[in-house]
């Protein structure tokens, strides 16, 4: 394993630390829309190709040990409303347009940026259309730093399972961090999150809210921040 993963001692255990906070989840409370009530509000499909398409296909994988076994509170609370899809599921594949996405989970939980060991962010994805529609595998997630770099996510070992949504559910997928506080690593501090979902190729641009700096592993084989597929 890359020795940048344990770097400073840090732990994929210690995720269990991460500061519980209550963060509304405002496409699915029932009593508002989608709006600028959570800390980076949401968004509508981006004009932009993210330049990556998430699927449920191969692709490169990230976390040994690190994926396995996080406990914070953003990557265990699961959206509520979305349906694993079975034998009698309908709906066709969710499309960029017909979805909106904004960070949070319906749990609550939000990553500690002052913290030196892995932390979970999650990321909510709402059916705005007038059917059902299936997601099914991982979300493309690419972070631009303030400095203009471009930081394209592995994927978890998790494997993924359809996740069907009627209009107006939501479900969620969540992005395992590895926060760093260290004077002298090698850091990106997130300004824009890129997310694609499953299978499509328009994206979303969601402002990064939580602040802090990621310890830089995007050439690692075994990164500490990492992208899990959606799971409702």
């Amino acid at each position: 394993m890359s020795h940048t993963t344990l770097r400073h001692g840090r732990r994929a255990a210690a995720a269990g630390l991460i500061a519980v906070a209550a963060l509304a989840l405002t496409a699915c409370n029932g009593t508002t829309s989608d709006a600028a009530g959570s800390p980076s509000g949401s968004a509508s499909a981006a004009a932009a190709d993210s330049g990556g398409t998430g699927g449920s296909g191969d692709g490169s994988t990230a976390g040994g040990s690190t994926s396995a076994k996080s406990t914070s509170a953003g990557h265990r609370s699961h959206a509520g409303n979305g349906a694993h899809a079975g034998a009698g599921s309908a709906g066709g594949r969710c499309t960029t347009d017909g979805l909106r996405a904004g960070w949070g989970s319906e749990g609550g939980g939000i990553p500690d940026m002052k913290s030196d060991s892995q932390q979970t962010a999650a990321v909510w994805l709402k059916n705005t259309g007038r059917a059902s529609c299936t997601l099914d595998g991982f979300p493309g997630v690419r972070i631009k730093g303030t400095d203009g770099t471009t930081w394209d996510l592995q994927r978890s070992g998790e494997k993924p399972a359809p996740v069907t949504l009627k209009p107006g559910a939501h479900t969620q997928f969540t992005i395992e961090l590895l926060p760093t506080t260290g004077k002298d690593d090698k850091k990106v501090e997130p300004g824009l999150v890129t997310v694609t979902p499953p299978n499509e190729k328009k994206s979303f641009a969601l402002k990064w809210p939580y602040g802090g700096a990621l310890l830089d592993q995007s050439g690692a084989t075994h990164p500490g921040t990492f992208v899990n597929p959606v799971n409702g």
